[in-house]
């Protein structure tokens, strides 16, 4: 059985990272720290949980995957509306 590799993470990644959490606005933080919160959520969840509607949530969402700090985590059913979406899910936490 092949050993899996561990990836450390380099001081200067860490510090890159904790720079562009830091130029986030306040709409792109509130998403971000709801989708670390719930660990794994669709936009529907997270506009839902943060009382905004799905409009402001999904373009938030969107700039915070160009940034590469959320990422898809899978494909499955949304509690809230029964549909198949996408659930995301922070890179790592700091």
């Amino acid at each position: 059985m092949a050993r899996k590799k561990k990836h450390r993470i380099k001081p200067t990644s860490l510090l890159a990272y904790a720079e562009i959490l830091g130029d986030l606005g306040k709409r792109q933080n509130l998403v971000y720290r709801k989708i670390r919160e719930l660990g794994s959520a669709c936009n529907t969840m997270i506009g839902k949980s943060l009382n905004l509607p799905i409009n402001c949530i999904c373009g938030r969402v969107f700039e915070l995957r160009k940034m590469g700090i959320v990422m898809e985590d899978k494909k499955d059913i949304c509690p809230l509306t029964g549909s198949r979406v996408i659930f995301w899910r922070c890179r790592r936490k700091l």
